[in-house]
């Protein structure tokens, strides 16, 4: 499955601005659909879509319009075997090295705020890539950080890390 990253309009067929009703909907395109929120301290819905080794979470911070859509990879031990392809202009952002995905968007002309390197955004097109994990991954032998992303938050706002 590809799943295409298109900051700052979305996650197609999720797009910013969408209604919960919509998202629901689009969001089943990529497996089953559980939602949760909003909650007391937390007024934000999000929309949970699981596929066959990954995760799709759009948020809709004021229980209407969607906001952002964050795009978990596969594990480490199902990348293998999963079909994902996470693709932000032609490159998949799971298994390009995560230094590589940068340079391509500094590249571009776009500003990197790397000031958290586990969490880098690429400013003004809205998008901010995860190092972070649990498992056991190659790391980049410059900075100890693993090798690639992954998780991806596509925004119509500047992510804050």
């Amino acid at each position: 499955m590809e799943i295409i990253l298109d900051p700052p309009y979305g996650v197609p067929p999720v797009r910013m601005g969408m209604s919960f009703e919509e998202a629901v909907l689009a969001a089943s395109a990529w497996g089953e659909v559980r939602v949760s929120g909003p909650f007391g301290h937390d007024p934000t819905v999000k929309i949970q879509a699981m596929g066959d080794g990954f995760d799709v979470l759009v948020i809709l911070k004021d229980q209407k319009t969607v906001n952002a859509v964050d795009v978990s990879g596969p594990d480490e031990r199902d990348e293998v075997e999963s079909e994902l392809r996470a693709l932000c202009r032609g490159v998949d952002v799971f298994r390009t090295p995560a230094r590589q995905v940068l340079k391509m968007f500094a590249d571009e002309g776009y500003r990197i705020d790397d000031s958290n390197p586990e969490e880098p955004v690429v400013l003004d097109l809205t998008v901010a890539f995860s190092r972070w994990t649990s498992q056991d991954v190659p790391l980049d032998p410059e900075d100890g950080l693993p090798m690639h992303f992954t998780a991806a938050l596509v925004s119509h706002e500047n992510p804050t890390v």
